[in-house]
């Protein structure tokens, strides 16, 4: 009854582990871990201040003893979902400043944030719980395993304890703090979660019936984990951008999306939203090629893109061309062998050339979205490839970007200066982009 769960798990788990897991979110919470290890059930007055248990979730045998449940499951996906969610964050990443020869920041994670990152491990770890619970019911052959609904309740019971949590954190909010919207934002995504799972039907036998079910729940928990996290980065991320100037010129203006959950995600978005909006061909450039093998998946999923992509050619200006030339002639060959089969289709070409070489064989106004990698390893004048692919692409088009935030500085400043005056949309990831206005005449 556990098989199918265990696969299941193991493909939720690594669906993204670089954006979610292994990511800069996590880092805040490690040091607590051992701290939280201790802590397992509800503690709404430590929590929230409130001295009262208002809200707090109906009694769960294992979430009094989840350790021994765990345990006792012995099922080692469910252990790894454990000390994952221990490890949920307890407050906003936080960017190292001083590693970045940043001044320190004084500033502080208020009450409301502290208190939601609380909220949310909790009903990660009480939804662990409750699968804990059927799987131990199943594998004694309880005649309760098989009674799939009263499991269902219990679980969307759960929904019921968030919203009385939520409304709980209103005495922490800080008017000014610009915080929440995303707590806000986080707590009702959760919520849409538990609905979603509640409005599913009931798995039948042949969809594996307890074990379907049992698996929905663990998903279901690592999303929330993967929500908290988020929340932790978006957190930080709101923290940080609260702090660029632009000399002269004051603060920019930054829209950051919690549902982008890295810059190919954000690309892959971004494409999918042009062709739901009627787009059905258009015309998308990737200036320096990334190592990450996304655009045959693009490429296969919207049969009515072009792709261009552009393998930088360091040129002989640069003091390590040779070693730099060979890696990315190496990106170049292997972006030709996964675009091969649409390149005979005539939807996909790849370059080795400069960015300035590209750009002048394309007309101008002619591309949907074009992607830069600011990321150091890719465009030089940072300035100068703004100006010059901002007149390729169409108006109303997207000029996006990747390898931006604060661990790389000199990109930042670039963009910051070209782009002071409009708004910027950031991912997780160091993702970017910004509609293309019409040149004012």
């Amino acid at each position: 009854k556990t098989s199918s769960v265990c696969s299941s798990l193991r493909s939720c788990r690594c669906r993204r582990p670089a954006a979610l897991v292994s990511s800069t979110m996590c880092r805040a919470a490690a040091a607590a871990a051992a701290a939280i290890a201790a802590a397992l059930s509800w503690r709404p007055a430590a929590a929230f201040g409130t001295g009262t248990a208002s809200g707090a979730l109906a009694p769960s045998p294992c979430l009094a003893s989840l350790e021994a449940c765990v345990q006792q499951a012995g099922v080692e996906e469910f252990a790894e979902l454990h000390r994952w969610l221990l490890q949920s964050p307890l407050e906003p990443s936080r960017v190292d400043r001083a590693a970045l020869s940043l001044a320190p920041s004084a500033a502080q994670p208020g009450q409301l944030e502290l208190a939601a990152f609380v909220l949310f491990r909790d009903l990660g770890l009480a939804l662990l719980a409750r699968a804990l619970e059927l799987l131990l019911l199943c594998r004694g052959s309880d005649s309760a395993c098989g009674q799939l609904l009263p499991h269902i309740e219990q679980v969307y019971g759960l929904r019921d304890a968030l919203e009385a949590r939520i409304v709980s954190l209103s005495p922490g909010y800080a008017p000014d703090a610009g915080t929440r919207s995303a707590v806000l934002r986080t707590g009702r995504n959760v919520r849409n979660d538990l609905d979603r799972f509640a409005r599913a039907p009931a798995p039948r036998a042949e969809e594996g019936g307890a074990s379907g079910l049992l698996t929905r729940i663990a998903e279901l928990a690592h999303i929330v984990g993967r929500r908290t996290r988020m929340l932790s980065h978006m957190l930080g991320m709101h923290a940080w951008v609260r702090t660029l100037r632009v000399p002269g010129r004051g603060a920019p203006v930054f829209v950051l999306h919690d549902e982008y959950t890295s810059w190919l995600d954000m690309v892959e978005t971004l494409v999918g939203v042009m062709v739901r909006n009627g787009q059905k061909a258009l015309t998308f450039v990737e200036v320096g090629i990334s190592a990450e093998p996304f655009q045959h998946t693009l490429l296969q999923e919207f049969s009515g893109l072009q792709y261009i992509g552009l393998a930088l050619d360091p040129g002989s200006a640069d003091t390590t061309a040779a070693a730099v030339q060979q890696r990315r002639h190496q990106l170049f060959q292997e972006a030709q062998a996964r675009t091969q089969a649409f390149a005979v289709a005539g939807r996909s070409v790849v370059h080795f050339a400069t960015s300035g070489a590209l750009a002048a064989n394309l007309p101008r106004d002619a591309l949907d979205l074009v992607l830069l990698d600011l990321s150091g390893d890719g465009v030089q004048d940072v300035q100068q490839e703004l100006a010059m692919w901002k007149t390729r692409v169409k108006p109303g088009g997207i000029l996006a970007a990747r390898g931006f935030g604060p661990e790389w500085p000199e990109s930042l400043q670039a963009v910051l200066a070209h782009r002071h005056g409009n708004d910027m949309h950031m991912s997780v990831g160091g993702g970017l982009w910004w509609f293309v206005e019409p040149e004012e005449e």
